[in-house]
Formats: C-alpha cells, sequence, structure tokens
C-alpha cells in the first residue's frame, strides 16, 4: 500500500508520471488538488462547463476540457478520475429550481463519468466525492456501515453514490464522504469566523448538533491517497477523527481568533433567513473514523484547536 506521508514527501519518484483528470475541478477543493498533483510533476486534465475562460492557466502539464468533449476520449490513458461535479449547496437559498440543480447536476455529471469509464478497454480508478450528510441529521456514532438519513442532502448523496457505483463494474471506486471542510477563505468556516472576528460570535443553534469537521490539507491528501494506492476501495469517511459539537467549534474558533463567544444565534432566526438550507448549520453527523486509518491513511490534522491554528497562521 502506498503511505500518502511518503506519496507527498517523493514527487519526483510517485507523482511524476501520474495522470488525473478531475471533474468539476474549478472548485476550491479541485484546484488545490490539481496544484498538488503538478508540484509533483504530474498531469491533470479538468473538465470544466467553462473551459474557454480558465485555459489561459493551462500549459503542457494542465488543460482544461468542456462536458460536451468526448469522455471516453480524455480519460484514455489517465490513472484515476476525481469526481467533484455539483452545483454549490451552500451558495444559494434551496427554492425547488435550486434542489433540482443541486440533484441532477451531481447524479447527470456522474452517470457521463461512469458511461465513459466504461467504453474503455483499460479504465481510470473512479475518485467519487460525497458528503457526511449520507447519514442525515443523527447523533449517533456514524461509521461507513451506517445507512443512508431521510434528509434533502442524505437523498441527494446516496443517489449520487448510487450512480458512482455501477463504475464498479469496470474499475476500482473510492467513495469519499467528506465532513466540513475547513478553510480560511472558503466553506463553512470563512462565514463562522465573520461574526466571531467581530465580537458577536457563537453557536448555531442548539450547539448541540455534531459538526464533522476536517482541515482543507486532510481533503486534499485524501483524495491523493485514494487515487495512488491500489488497495483502496469502498466507501471511507474523510472527516477527522475527532469530531466537535457546535458549541465547541464556536467556543475553540474564538480562542484561536482571540474574541469572545457568547451570542448564540437561535434555530428559528436560521429557520427564517434560510428555509430548508439551514440544515447545513443546523443538522450534525457524528461521524466515528474507522476504515481511512485502517487502510493505511493518517490524518494530519487530527485536533481541532491545532487545525484552527495553522488555518489562521497562514493569515
Amino acid at each position: 500500500m502506498v503511505e500518502l506521508d511518503r506519496v507527498l514527501s517523493c514527487y519526483e519518484t510517485t507523482m511524476k508520471d501520474l495522470q488525473i483528470v478531475i471533474a468539476g475541478g474549478t472548485g476550491f477543493l479541485g484546484t488545490a488538488i490539481a496544484d498538488r498533483v503538478l508540484k509533483g510533476g504530474g498531469r491533470v486534465t479538468i473538465i470544466s462547463r467553462h473551459p474557454s475562460k480558465q485555459n489561459r492557466r493551462g500549459g503542457e502539464s494542465l488543460r482544461y476540457v468542456s462536458w460536451d468533449a468526448d469522455l471516453a476520449e480524455v480519460l484514455e490513458g489517465t490513472d484515476a478520475v476525481i469526481n467533484l461535479s455539483g452545483a454549490n449547496v451552500g451558495s444559494k437559498r434551496w427554492s425547488a429550481k435550486r434542489k433540482r440543480e443541486i440533484f441532477n447536476s451531481r447524479v447527470e455529471a456522474t452517470r457521463a463519468l461512469v458511461s465513459a469509464i466504461a467504453r474503455l478497454s483499460n479504465p481510470p480508478a473512479l475518485i467519487q466525492a460525497s458528503a457526511v450528510g449520507y447519514y442525515g441529521n443523527t447523533s449517533v456514532p456514524s461509521t461507513e456501515a451506517m445507512p443512508v438519513g431521510a434528509t434533502f442532502l442524505s437523498v441527494v448523496c446516496q443517489h449520487w453514490e448510487n450512480e458512482a457505483k455501477k463504475a464498479e463494474a469496470f474499475t476500482r471506486l473510492v467513495t469519499l464522504r467528506i465532513g466540513v471542510v475547513l478553510d480560511r477563505n472558503e466553506g463553512a468556516l470563512a462565514k463562522l469566523k465573520i461574526p466571531t472576528i467581530w465580537f458577536i460570535g457563537g453557536p448555531l443553534g442548539s450547539g448541540q448538533q455534531w459538526m464533522p469537521w476536517v482541515h482543507r490539507e486532510d481533503v486534499i491528501r485524501g483524495f491523493l491517497w485514494a487515487a495512488l494506492s491500489k488497495s483502496a476501495h469502498g466507501e471511507y469517511n474523510l472527516s477527522a477523527p475527532n469530531p466537535v459539537r457546535m458549541s465547541t467549534m464556536a467556543r475553540v474558533l474564538a480562542k484561536v481568533l482571540r474574541r469572545p463567544s457568547y451570542l448564540p444565534v437561535p434555530s428559528f432566526v436560521l429557520r427564517l433567513i434560510l428555509g430548508e438550507q439551514a440544515d447545513l448549520l443546523l443538522h450534525g453527523q457524528y461521524i466515528i473514523q474507522r476504515r481511512l486509518e485502517m487502510d493505511g491513511f493518517r490524518f494530519q490534522f487530527r485536533d481541532l484547536s491545532t487545525a484552527l491554528t495553522d488555518i489562521f497562521a497562514k493569515a
């Protein structure tokens, strides 16, 4: 099995010849994964809805192609395809139209990739993104064996994963159920830090909901481990081994930012502002880390305080 720390410290021997395709690779995760592979001397193709806008970044080792391209031709000869496709669940209020976009953008893109993989005699591994929202809203310990939940996001994740699972007939499939990704400029943390910086921070809702966090660096490393480790397969929870409740997240964030944390935001206020989208903040999952570490992956950031200190030290 490939040890990830060795992978990331020995670019010349490990990733020099790596060729990957990233579907939906223009977001904050996709660009970071691509940059890491390029730094290691590998080659990256990004499938984008607007490739002409990005090709100025391209070069011999990085290219952008459209979803209208022959995807089997795009995937031919590559080692892995990382599927991050899907409309951003947190960028707009969840109208009926937006919910259809969130669902269809994931299922249809995955269906297209699996169809292309099926046409190849030497197909790449499929590294499929999913989310811990698969488990719904739960406070009970949730390993990968936990059944799917009954929320909108759990239904989306279930159909998204089921579409990807069809690829198991032709190639190696790894599904990574990602926790709440911590990054200073993107995602949930970027929004949580604003009221805290302005001295009005505090927990959201009851504060008792579990927050299965993960440092963005470990997400990058997790996807590369899945692509490079030939024995990796099936579903994995890509979430730090020590989840915390929302109240703890607010308190630790305030401590790292040297601010107070004393103004909770009631659930009904979030519901009034966000509607059903408030599920992103009020629902939680108590994720138990099992398969990733059993199969050889090692988290760089296991403790929330250490992770947040690292993130904001880079400011």
